[in-house]
């Protein structure tokens, strides 16, 4: 089995043909898989690394040979922001959400630590340099206000829209091919890689013309979607390995899940701290979706229709815990849900129920990776607030 497509045994799928054989190299280089760091190591075992190391950011078996399942994710469409720093960001969420031995559940770290690229401040300003010739600019303004408060609902940011003349904080373009980004950056029409952006603080973000953009679900490739993983790359975020989380590298459709995950939401907030008077505000997964094409595309103003079924809405909940399944428990006054791996979320369910005794509206709540023991936490400080364990799902008397 050979980058340039081999044929594959009877039954199975066609290989992508990646047509000369450099082009994979290229690719794990262009996308932070083969760098100078990992240079001295013998050139199949640096390669073995490299794949190994895309397959777990891309949720894929991990074996270091390159199957039939690896390949075809490499062609799929992608942000063109690379992959470096997934893992050593991940780790390090991961070790603030739970101390400890089982913090050590990412494997080796083979990337540097990210640099501390974050905005020092609140309050960004952002414009639309252009947009899409076939799209209603309204539309377009639309989708771009709606990406920027999918960050703000969920942080302590907020954004605004500058005018067209004078500074802003982060531009949002529209370019075609070589655009003095880089060869590295060229888009290469329609496919390969849909956009790409700048770290804090250069505040730029740009998406390939050629692309069939659109703000619907069923048709080309959603404006929005791209707009927030974009958006997010310019707030500092790097890749996410996180299953269904906006800041995956590979274009994720609209659907009627939460366009946030809970690594998403972390990751925000670990840069920019949680939304200012209030509780965690997140989406709660499977229930509620943005429906942009319920929306008036021809209004200056985003509108959301009467209709009936899902809207998109927000909901702030007292705590939410991850763990070791990435199964995640959401707190809100005297109920919890329960949301699996896959986004299936439960119905709100009574916290008298599982932990009896357990009062309502708690401050806090962790999950240990150990034994799956939950803490509770409620009063007015942490030196003042009171510590419940409960053990498989029991409140201790």
């Amino acid at each position: 089995m050979t980058p340039g497509g081999a044929q594959s045994p009877k039954g199975e799928m066609p290989l992508p043909t990646w047509g000369r054989e450099e082009r994979l190299p290229a690719f794990l280089e262009k996308y932070g898989y083969l760098t100078e760091q990992t240079a001295k190591a013998p050139a199949p075992t640096r390669f073995s690394n490299a794949v190994r190391e895309f397959q777990w950011v891309s949720q894929l078996p991990i074996s270091g040979v390159l199957d039939q399942a690896t390949l075809r994710q490499m062609t799929r469409p992608r942000c063109g922001v690379a992959d470096a720093d997934s893992h050593s960001s991940w780790t390090e969420r991961i070790r603030v959400l739970f101390p400890g031995p089982r913090a050590q559940m990412s494997r080796k770290k083979r990337f540097a630590r990210p640099g501390n690229n974050k905005w020092y401040k609140q309050h960004l300003s952002y414009r639309l340099v252009n947009w899409p010739e076939h799209l209603p600019e309204s539309a377009v303004r639309g989708a771009v206000r709606a990406a920027f408060q999918v960050w703000s609902n969920v942080s302590a940011l907020e954004f605004w829209e500058a005018p067209s003349t004078g500074p802003a904080d982060i531009r949002l373009t529209f370019f075609q091919g070589d655009h003095n980004d880089g060869l590295d950056n060229a888009f290469d029409g329609p496919g390969g890689a849909l956009a790409h952006a700048f770290l804090p603080r250069r505040g730029e973000a740009h998406f390939d013309r050629d692309e069939r953009w659109s703000l619907s679900r069923r048709r080309g490739r959603n404006l929005f979607v791209v707009l927030a993983h974009e958006i997010g790359h310019t707030l500092g975020l790097a890749h996410s390995p996180a299953p269904r989380a906006l800041m995956a590298p590979y274009y994720k459709r609209l659907g009627r899940d939460a366009l946030l995950s809970w690594d998403d939401v972390l990751a925000v907030q670990r840069l920019y701290g949680k939304p200012l008077g209030r509780s965690v505000a997140t989406q709660l997964p499977g229930k509620l979706f943005t429906d942009f094409e319920a929306w008036d595309l021809h209004s200056s103003q985003v509108k959301h229709p009467d209709i009936q079924g899902p809207k998109y809405c927000h909901y702030s909940f007292d705590a939410i815990t991850v763990d070791g399944q990435q199964r995640l428990s959401i707190f809100k006054g005297s109920h919890f849900w329960e949301v699996a791996a896959d986004g299936n979320v439960s119905e709100p369910r009574p916290l008298q129920d599982r932990w009896p005794g357990l009062p309502p509206n708690i401050e806090a709540a962790a999950v240990s990776l150990e034994d799956g023991d939950f803490y509770f936490f409620k009063g007015t400080s942490p030196g003042a607030a009171e510590k419940m364990e409960a053990p498989r799902g029991k409140c201790p008397a």
